[in-house]
This record gives structure tokens, sequence and C-alpha cells, in this order.
């Protein structure tokens, strides 16, 4: 009985660790909307955010880009706009590979008009990041 107490408790404090995100200055309306995010940190306009896998690729990052950040500009563009994003930065677990979205000016708006391909227009405003950092905005 008490290996089982013991397992019980060792699984809910790793689910709530889990649920419990490391966020630093992710302003509450930005959070809501990281879903899959481990850590995320905002700090002058960008958003660098870290999920828990051993690669980020394209296809999860554009999904995210996609669901999570430009999603949240179209239910409410005006709250998106007082966030001041410019750049969100995505990385694996390691914090070693990832990509760059430049969220600079009206992108997710014109993102967001019917009949864009969301995966190329997002490559238009990507860069891959590696060893810890992503190359300056163009």
């Amino acid at each position: 009985m008490k290996h089982h107490l013991l397992a019980l408790v060792a699984c809910a404090t790793t689910t709530l660790a889990w649920a419990n995100p490391d966020f630093k200055n992710v302003p509450p309306s930005m959070q809501k909307s990281l879903h899959g995010i481990s850590a995320a940190q905002f700090d002058g306009g960008v958003l660098r955010a870290q999920m828990n896998k051993p690669e980020v690729t394209e296809l999860v990052y554009n999904t995210f880009v996609f669901h999570n950040i430009c999603a949240q500009q179209w239910h409410d563009p005006a709250q998106f706009a007082r966030l001041g994003l410019t750049r969100v930065e995505l990385f694996n677990a390691a914090g070693t590979q990832g990509f760059a979205f430049d969220a600079r000016g009206d992108v997710c708006e014109e993102m967001g008009k019917l009949g864009k391909n969301f995966r190329t227009f997002i490559g238009k405003y990507t860069q891959a990041c590696s060893a810890s950092t992503c190359p300056p905005q163009r």
C-alpha cells in the first residue's frame, strides 16, 4: 500500500510540473495560447518558447505559429497589438534547434486573409535557429 501511495504522489507531482510551464514575463493573455510549451520568456517584444520535444519540425513550428500565435491576433486584434510582439522563437527541449518568426506589423493579419497558403507564407517570415541562437531579424 505504501508503494502505491508513493507512486501516486510521484505521478501527481510529475503531472503538476508538466501542467505548470515556466513562464517569465509572459502576459496572461499570451499564456492561454501557449499549449504544449514547457518554458517561455517574453522580453522586448520577443517571445522565446521551448517545447518538450527533441526536435522542432517545420510542421510543428508552422502549426504553432498559425494556431498559437496568429490565431490570437485574429480573435482579438486590439489585445494582440498591445502585446507588442515582434518575434517568436520556438526551440526544442535542449534549446539548440528551432525557428524564429517575424511577427512585426500586420504579418498575422495578412496570413488570416482567405486564400493564403499558411506554410508558404510563414516560410517567408521564418529563419532557422541553431546552437541556442537565432539570426537577427531582417
